[in-house]
């Protein structure tokens, strides 16, 4: 079992300033456009829990509240050609707040615990990778900000601006087990 470190966690969300995580998307600087970004991987390589292929599981117990890891495993899933083949999952811990707006706001059957909202950092439009913005209202946000692009999604994984209105991200298959700690098993 992989198990989740500091160095993992990419950012807490703050509770009033919205920020762009300057390691997610190579120290660029929060504006509308997020100018030249890559949009094939959504965080800092220093920043990802790199995975095998196949089943496997990531203690997040350490994981505090507004804060996001990322998950890179690499995939034969057409899906993610723009991600270099690589399947990006991010796992939000959800501040209450978010929580709150979760109670009301997540699709039936896709949260397995209102404290966790685990995702695939792939955007629903055209497939670029998700970054993580720090907005506690829209923390995620697809890499790529050109017109017609510039999706935003909310703390449910559902998109709130841009091509990707009115569409959840997906969803990876996994199981999370509360216990004595807190273990998140991928398929």
């Amino acid at each position: 079992m992989y198990k989740l470190t500091r160095r993992n966690v990419i950012a807490m969300v703050p509770s009033s300033a919205v920020v762009l995580c300057p390691a997610l998307l190579n120290a660029q600087a929060v504006d509308p456009g997020w100018g030249e970004i890559p949009t094939d991987a959504p965080v800092g390589q220093d920043r990802v829990i790199d995975l095998p292929a196949g089943p496997a599981s990531v203690d997040i117990s350490d994981l505090a509240p507004g804060a996001l890891a990322v998950i890179a495993r690499p995939t034969t899933d057409p899906e993610y050609t723009s991600t270099g083949m690589t399947q990006y999952i991010g796992v939000l811990r959800r501040t209450p707040e978010q929580i709150a707006f979760g109670a009301s706001n997540d699709r039936a059957g896709a949260v397995q615990d209102p404290a966790y909202l685990v995702v695939n950092l792939v955007c629903t439009h055209r497939g670029k990778a998700i970054g993580f913005t720090g907005d506690a209202d829209q923390p995620f946000a697809c890499t790529d900000r050109g017109s017609r692009h510039s999706s935003n999604y909310n703390a449910s994984g559902l998109g709130v601006a841009g091509a990707s209105e009115g569409e959840y991200l997906s969803i990876p298959t996994y199981t999370l087990t509360k216990g004595d700690t807190v273990v998140l098993a991928l398929a």
